[in-house]
């Protein structure tokens, strides 16, 4: 994957500034409309300020302003009682409208702050030309996601970010324009707003009327600064997948696009079949590969244990009546070793005996299936079972927050990676990254919020990465990234990309975006390391990393 040349987080800073220069263009119009209002009631002056104050709501609070997004919400709140009541509102008490959101937008106090963030900011670009705020650049479909926003400055900061984490983007800030872009092109996936100035469900009727006909739907993510139940229910009914309230946490987002884009099959369940008869051991193999299973076959039940061993089954199908040694007794000797105690075994036998069938399965069994079994109940039992061995295994295997393998296993694969390439002679890279003041976000911004952040970086790399990678948590607020044959250099390469790339990211924080750093030791396997010897190679360079001022990737001297 490549990096992304352009200061992104420049970028973003400068969108941020164009929006405050905006602010008095958009506080005039809204006034313009209000003034309308206040000398004569009209349901379709009513409409138009209530979609402004939308607008405004939903770009306000992405760019950090979250008192003028409460106020605008709340005023729209009022328009939409009054339209849907068909009267006109009723007179604020105590102070107007109009007054309250230009205090908020500062017209009577100077612009808010900028948004805080971790380390010194960027300097901020030139701010671009507004235009229509369409991107068609890249609208050739297949592999982009398409955005929809009615607000072109909101629309950029999204794509921008979302961009970072390896997706193509391209931005339409128009219904008319998404249509006539889907004649030529179909995309990855639509994030779609939900009101546009043709109506508050426009959104979700826009996606209901281009996904019939079609062959295949497209995915759709709803994003809207709507959370009432109206909103979601028409999500829901226009086949949306996920439903996402602005400001935008792009964390989330972004893990919802990973989730309806997987691409990479689901590797098959691993079972395997234990049977002195071949004929019958190759029946139910066939039936349960037919189903998209990988199963191999035992018929002498003293060649089990190396056949766990190589094959590292998810489920074992055994009979319970075999010679010299039966199914209850291979089970005993299976769950002498700690490594398969965990692994299902489900008894396949013609016993109709229930008392036998329990006995069976007190001596290590799980379940009990009686011969002849339907194709059918034989795939769905044993599915149901290996998928449930799968789900319980990676608890033990992998982090739960970040769904990264977890510490142990990390280091374990460390020494395989060590071995392998010590056998091999081929290169390996280890690298330790640390979140830069990860203390101070959580205690700025709350855990929630700190967990977000964890979960942004690793999937990050997990996005970025190659499918040959391993990338584990370590610690707290620390990751581990293993690249097979890959030298230092190249390593290194790598990593500083994804630091670059990670500092670009906005995360949501109590008082609007952020950014956050990352600091990382590289270290390069050499001949008689062990797995630890490179552990702790990679953890004194991201020391020297943090010692030397942080947000940087630090390699050994002709490493």
């Amino acid at each position: 994957m490549s990096n992304h040349p352009e200061p992104v987080q420049a970028k973003l800073q400068a969108l941020r500034k164009a929006f405050l220069s905006q602010l008095p263009g958009r506080v005039a119009e809204i006034e313009t409309k209000w003034t309308a209002l206040r000398e004569g009631w009209d349901a379709g002056q009513a409409a138009g300020l209530a979609q402004l104050l939308h607008t405004l709501a939903g770009t306000a609070g992405t760019f950090g302003l979250a008192a003028l997004r409460t106020v605008a919400k709340e005023w729209e709140g009022e328009l939409k009682a009054a339209l849907a009541a068909a009267a006109p509102p009723v007179s604020r008490p105590g102070g107007d409208r109009m007054a309250a959101l230009k205090a908020a937008c500062g017209e009577t106090g100077g612009p808010p702050p900028a948004a805080p963030s971790v380390g010194a900011p960027p300097p901020v670009l030139e701010t671009p030309a507004r235009g229509d705020g369409t991107d068609h650049g890249d609208a050739q479909g297949g592999d982009t996601v398409f955005l929809v926003e009615d607000d072109p400055l909101l629309a950029e900061s999204l794509a921008l970010q979302v961009r970072c984490y390896g997706y193509r983007v391209a931005t339409f800030t128009t219904l008319a324009a998404l249509e006539e872009a889907l004649l030529d092109a179909t995309p990855l996936l639509i994030i779609m707003d939900m009101t546009f100035p043709e109506g508050n469900l426009a959104g979700a009727e826009m996606v209901t009327c281009l996904q019939q006909g079609r062959g295949a739907t497209i995915p759709v993510v709803f994003v809207s600064g709507r959370s009432d139940f109206e909103a979601r229910l028409g999500a829901v009914r226009a086949g949306g997948a996920a439903y996402l309230t602005k400001p935008v946490d792009v964390g989330k987002l972004v893990a919802q696009l990973d989730i309806l884009t997987e691409k990479r099959p689901r590797d098959p369940y691993r079972i395997l079949v234990v049977d002195d008869e071949p004929l019958l051991a190759a029946h139910h193999a066939a039936i349960l590969e037919q189903a998209g299973m990988a199963a191999a076959t035992v018929t002498d039940p003293r060649q089990v244990l190396g056949r766990l061993a190589e094959f590292r089954p998810e489920l074992i199908l055994m009979d319970i009546y075999m010679p010299a040694c039966n199914g209850m007794e291979l089970a005993g000797v299976i769950r002498q070793d700690e490594s398969y105690v965990d692994i299902p075994i489900v008894f396949l036998s013609a016993e109709q005996d229930l008392s036998r069938q329990l006995l069976a399965m007190s001596r290590g069994g799980d379940d009990f299936l009686t011969k002849p079994i339907q194709p059918a109940h034989l795939i769905a039992s044993v599915s149901l079972r290996a998928d449930r061995h799968r789900v319980l295994r990676s608890f033990m295997l992998f982090d739960g927050l970040t769904g990264l393998l977890n510490h142990t296993r990390t280091k374990e694969q460390v020494e395989i990676e060590v071995a392998r390439a010590s056998r091999s002679k081929s290169p390996l890279t280890f690298a330790l990254l640390d979140i830069d003041h990860f203390k101070s976000v959580n205690d700025t911004h709350g855990h929630p919020v700190g967990d977000q952040v964890l979960k942004s970086l690793s999937r990050l790399l997990r996005q970025r990465l190659r499918v040959t990678d391993v990338v584990g948590r370590f610690g707290g607020e620390e990751f581990a990234v293993i690249l097979p044959n890959t030298g230092a250099e190249a390593g290194a390469g790598v990593l500083n990309g994804l630091r670059e790339d990670f500092g670009k990211i906005r995360h949501l924080g109590r008082d609007g975006g952020f950014g956050v750093t990352f600091s990382c030791g590289v270290a390069a396997y050499a001949e008689g390391q062990t797995g630890a010897d490179l552990i702790a190679a990679a953890d004194a360079l991201l020391y020297q990393a943090k010692r030397g001022g942080r947000n940087r990737v630090v390699l050994a001297p002709g490493g």
